[in-house]
């Protein structure tokens, strides 16, 4: 019975989870995966994605090559995803390690090939490729325009420490000025009054 199920082209009547039977007319339409179903090839959100790459070291078949490249501020992104489907055990490892949760399989169980050589796929499309392109080159506009900011900021401050060093300065020789004015002063009073005291005495 299986093999005229096949024969037929899958137009098979299957029971389905909840005990309602549907009809699916294979390749055409293909039955819907359940939330735990383990399988196909992995999907992940680059924006979501940290480049942690515990997903890669937690693979037992090293079955995941990850590109991972930075931005102006230091952040990772994904390049590129691919995943070995060929390796793979599907023991969902990966998808636990993921400490941000955006790795998951995407229930496409449609994966059969001609060759081993092509059992990959690449999580990142090139549509996430070119936003990311995008993301990269604005992050590096608003990293120049941070670091004019702070290059700014600090000849302002630099300017400010500048100006107030030399008016303490110039208030610092003022002050002495004034000091030594008032002792050069004080030693004038003090010669006039020891010569007036001098005079004083040679007449007595």
């Amino acid at each position: 019975m299986f093999g005229k199920g096949l024969l037929t082209g899958m137009s098979v009547t299957w029971k389905h989870l909840w005990g309602k039977k549907e009809t699916v007319c294979y390749p055409e339409e293909k039955l819907p995966m359940t939330d735990n179903f383990r399988g196909g090839n992995l999907a992940m959100d680059w924006r979501v994605c940290i480049g942690c790459s515990m997903c890669a070291n937690a693979c037992p078949n090293k079955a995941l090559d990850l590109t991972i490249v930075p931005d102006a501020k230091k952040k990772r992104h994904m390049k590129s995803y691919i995943h070995h489907s060929g390796r793979c055990l599907y023991c969902n490892l990966c998808v636990e390690a993921c400490p941000v949760h955006t790795l998951v399989w995407d229930k496409n169980y449609a994966i059969a090939t001609w060759s081993k050589e092509t059992m990959t796929h690449d999580a990142m499309t090139d549509e996430d490729r070119a936003d990311l392109a995008d993301f990269l080159a604005q992050a590096e506009v608003e990293a120049a325009e941070e670091k004019a900011k702070k290059e700014a900021a600090a000849k302002a401050k630099a300017e400010a420490e500048a100006k107030a060093k030399a008016e303490a300065e110039a208030a610092a020789k003022e002050k002495t000025a004034e000091e030594k004015a008032a002792a050069d002063t004080s030693a004038t009073e003090n010669g006039t009054a020891k010569d007036a005291q001098t005079t004083e005495g040679g007449a007595t």
